[in-house]
Parts: structure tokens; sequence; C-alpha cells
């Protein structure tokens, strides 16, 4: 081996290992790939009990279920967390300059790693995604466009940056948006809404219809758990707050803020009540009264924030609690716990 090939090796794995420094301080693998495996399922899995229900059901008496296909999932479950590490690597060139004046302890800042090589990463990540859809269903590839393009919109701050950054709940409110267009990549990916066969031809024309409506609280689930997401880790004690970050407790104050949460646990809370009415009774009845005690507590611990003056950091656990616990309350945690003792 010549000193060109031994210096090349050394090249690529200083760059292997300056990536894991970035994923672990901006993106780390662990929390975001259950995150993501729970909001997939989550998605998968309605979608398919929905079909089930409102399909086969009134042709079955018996209630006889169609098999779901869970080999979609892991090639699914890699597409869509690669659209996560797209909007993170697309905020980094977003938000450059911002954070090379307020928070240059950020690995980008610091020389980790370079733009340039995140863009490659990113470039390659959507090479992936779309051989990936090809063994899950080629046409799913429509839809994921719809999400590159919204997320090259927020990339350039919809064209409207100096308006839109002064406006931060505006902001959230129009990035989040992509999680509606994630959402519906997963429900194609299901196939269960798209006739496969003259059979389903003619029984979606029927029922069609009724999944679309149905569908409406799992849409709506994700987008306000985008929200929570984003107000819960910029809700702060006020000796943790950043000099040139915008944070909904300085916009609106600690109570006020922890109130909104609230509030969206409250909503999300009768969302997934709605999605589970649309399914099975006994998943109405068993989701609706888990997901009850999880807001009771979260709520507890948001009182217990406000009156204790605790660290954020408390808010932003309980809120991405909440976002998991709500997401497998939309038909993934009944589905397993009743498979499981069938």
């Amino acid at each position: 081996m010549n000193r060109n090939d031994t210096n090349s090796k050394k090249s690529m794995i200083q760059n292997i290992k300056n990536f894991k420094i970035y994923l672990n301080e901006r993106f780390p693998l662990g929390k975001n790939s259950f995150f993501v495996l729970i909001f997939t399922l989550s998605g998968y899995i309605y979608t398919s009990l929905l079909y089930n229900s409102k399909i086969m059901h009134p042709f079955y008496v018996k209630g006889i279920r169609v098999p779901m296909s869970f080999y979609r999932i892991v090639p699914l479950f890699i597409i869509i967390f690669m659209f996560f590490l797209q909007l993170r690597i697309t905020d980094e060139f977003k938000d450059y300059e911002e954070d090379l004046k307020y928070r240059a302890y950020r690995p980008v800042q610091r020389g980790i790693i370079s733009l340039k090589t995140l863009g490659k990463i990113g470039i390659a990540t959507v090479i992936t995604q779309i051989i990936l859809a090809h063994v899950i269903d080629p046409e799913i590839i429509y839809f994921m466009i719809f999400v590159w393009i919204y997320m090259f919109l927020m990339a350039k701050e919809f064209f409207i940056k100096k308006w839109l950054t002064k406006r931060i709940l505006i902001y959230a409110l129009s990035h989040v948006v992509i999680m509606v267009f994630i959402t519906l990549v997963i429900v194609e990916s299901t196939r269960y809404i798209v006739p496969k066969n003259i059979f389903d031809v003619f029984i979606l024309q029927r029922y069609k219809h009724n999944i679309d409506i149905a569908l409406i609280p799992l849409f709506a689930l994700n987008y306000l758990n985008g929200i929570v997401l984003e107000i819960g880790r910029k809700t702060r004690r006020a000796d943790e707050e950043e000099h040139g970050v915008q944070t909904y407790s300085k916009l609106w104050g600690k109570k006020k803020a922890v109130v909104i949460l609230s509030l969206l646990f409250v909503i999300e809370y009768f969302l997934v009540i709605l999605g589970l009415a649309h399914t099975y009774e006994k998943y109405f009845f068993f989701g609706g009264l888990t997901l009850l005690v999880i807001l009771v507590v979260s709520i507890y611990f948001m009182i217990k924030f406000l009156k204790k003056d605790l660290s954020g950091k408390i808010v932003e656990s309980v809120s991405g609690l909440w976002i998991i616990f709500s997401s497998m309350g939309m038909g993934l945690l009944p589905y397993f716990i009743f498979s499981l003792i069938r």
C-alpha cells in the first residue's frame, strides 16, 4: 500500500469519525431511530386497521383480517428516517450564518464537518430512498417528491426569510406542514388505499371515502406533534435562555407556553380517540384509557415544571414522551397488545 492509499484511508476513517461526532451532537441515532420507528409503524398500522375495519369487515361478518405486509416496514423505515436526516442537513445550510454568530459551538461551525460533506451525504440519502421506494412501490416516489419540494421551500424560508423569521409561530406552523407530506408517504406505502385488483376497485369505490375521512385524525396528530416538538424544545427556564435564540418562553412567557402545550396534549388525546373510533371497539377503550393516564401524568409534570421552576429539559422530555405515546396510541399499542393476547 503506497502513501497516497494510506492517506486516503486515514482521511476516510477521520471523515467517518467526524460524521459520527456530528450525529451524536445534532442527530442522535438511537433517539431518532426509535422516534422514526414509532412514527412509521403508527401510520402504517393505523392505515392498515382502517382498511381491515372499513373495507374487509363489511364483507366478512366474523371479522377476518387482511395480513399486514411488514416486509415493507424496513425499507419504509429507512426512507422516513432519511427524510428526517435530510431535514437536519437542510437546517445546517439554512441556519449556518445565524449559528456561526450565536452558536459557534455546533459541529459545522467548529469545523468538525463541512456543509459540502453534508450536502454529499444528503444526495446519497436521496438516491438510497429512490432505490428503496422500488422495493415497496415505485409510485410512492411521486409522494416523496412532495416532501423534497416542501423541504426545498423550507430551506429557502419560502423566499420570505426576513418576514418569516420575525414571526416565530407562523414560522413553526408553516415548517411543520412537512409532517403531513411525510405521513402521506407512509399511508401510500401501505397500498391499502389504492386499488390493486378488480375486487379492490369495486370496494374502494364504495368505501374509500370512509377511509379518507378516518385518516384525518392521523394527519392532524402528526402535524400537531410537530408543533409540540417545536414548542417543547423551545420552552426554557429564564437562566437557560440563549442570546439571539428565539424561544416560546421568551415570546409568550413560560406559563403561557406550558398552558398551550398542555392544551395541545388534550386536543391530540381527542384526535387519537377519534381515530380509534374508526377501528375496533376494544382498541378504542384500551387505547383511550391508556393514553388518558399518560395525559394526566404529562400535565402533572408540566405543572411541576412551573411551580418548582425546573429545567426546561423537563418540558422537552415530557413533550417527546407525549409524542411517542400519542403516536403509539393511534393503533400501534392496541394492535401490539391484542396481538400478544390473541
